[in-house]
């Protein structure tokens, strides 16, 4: 789709001739150009897709030469913000933010598509955000990630990228303080975590947000396969498919994350955590599919080489997930490298002794070394 941009819902308005042919994610034809968009119930239909307009000649060159990578790691932050406005938006129930959820939703779409190594790195790298935000777009990553793995459609991956941004907005204070306590949770604190589903759905329903796919998404997000989740204690056959994601995404986060209160795992035991699952709390097929999304080395951990090195995953190998591209970060004797020295496994005659920890001392410019920046 090299020859085309994409579309936002400001861009477009009922009465408007629009001058490009406009086009889904997928490529198909919605609107030719010189159609009008007759109504509202036809933009709305319309921008239910992750929408692209097609680039007149003369603008294609100069286009064209934007559209290398995307720094996804400055893009996340922007992000970041985004959703604290979001947030902000909703605690004072204003109804203009339905259109910021639109639209981070499915711009978050299309990074997962055009920066999909990227996106993973960014999901397990140390940061210094605050955690409720991170991890509210951290669960959207993955979910869109694994969505898209099983073969969601556009929208339906739209859908989880919203419900993933808003499922835990009733309670972003008490998670926040969550983030610094070390003491067992208090029984009101429980209760407002057993309560956070049903309470994210009111907010929003206070605003008439009213996409039911996603307010199902984030009220049945905690339910588990065996029944012993919440709200509702439903089972596997009554809980969505895209809740079915999210409680993935979202205990997948948390595992891994080093701010909450809970004990944090080393990627390859919370691997290993899902694979032996079963299907008792999680969906197989969609564990298995965020396994085979992350792989077992997924972008974003730091390993230990049989050279001695310590390295960082980059990309997920090419032709084996056993064969990642990694930079080196450290030293055998543990002296740090001035730049991160190239390590591609499918070529290098070295592997991978363990997953690790980062030991360097000094910041790691990540745009750097995923090659979004010189």
């Amino acid at each position: 789709m090299s020859e085309k941009t994409p579309l936002a819902r400001k861009d477009l308005k009922v009465g408007m001739k629009v001058p490009w042919n406009i086009f889904d994610l997928e490529g198909r034809k919605l609107l030719a150009k010189g159609q009008e968009i007759r109504s509202d119930k036809m933009l709305d239909e319309m921008c239910q897709y992750v929408l692209f307009h097609d680039v007149p000649n003369e603008q294609h060159n100069a286009i064209k030469s934007t559209q290398g990578k995307l720094n996804v790691f400055d893009i996340t932050a922007k992000y970041i913000k985004r959703i604290e406005k979001i947030y902000s938006e909703l605690e004072n129930q204003n109804p203009e933010c339905i259109e910021l959820i639109n639209n981070l939703a499915k711009d978050i779409l299309v990074l997962c598509i055009r920066e999909p190594d990227g996106i993973l790195g960014v999901c397990h790298v140390k940061n210094e955000y605050h955690y409720t935000h991170y991890h509210s777009l951290q669960c959207a990553y993955i979910s869109v990630m694994i969505a898209r793995r099983a073969g969601f459609s556009d929208y339906e991956c739209y859908c989880l990228s919203a419900a993933a941004i808003l499922a835990n907005v009733s309670m972003q204070h008490t998670q926040e303080k969550l983030t610094k306590q070390t003491e067992p949770l208090t029984q009101a604190q429980n209760n407002i975590i057993l309560k956070h589903p049903e309470k994210s759905v009111e907010l929003l329903r206070s605003i008439n947000y009213d996409n039911e796919n996603v307010l199902d998404i984030i009220h049945e997000h905690h339910e588990r396969c065996d029944g012993s989740g919440y709200p509702n204690g439903y089972k596997r056959e009554n809980i969505c498919r895209g809740a079915l994601i999210l409680g993935i995404a979202d205990s997948y986060g948390a595992m891994v994350s080093t701010e909450n209160y809970h004990k944090q795992f080393a990627i390859n035991e919370v691997l290993q955590y899902f694979f032996k699952d079963k299907g008792s709390l999680y969906e197989t097929h969609f564990s298995l599919l965020l396994i085979k999304v992350l792989t077992v080395f997924p972008p974003g951990c730091f390993v230990k080489l049989t050279n001695g090195e310590t390295a960082i995953v980059v990309f997920r190998g090419k032709m084996s997930p056993m064969e990642p591209y990694l930079k080196s970060v450290l030293g055998k004797n543990g002296e740090e490298y001035a730049n991160p020295l190239i390590r591609d496994l499918s070529i290098h005659k070295f592997d991978i002794q363990t997953i690790c920890v980062n030991e360097s001392e000094k910041p790691l410019n990540y745009s750097q070394i995923w090659g979004y920046t010189t």
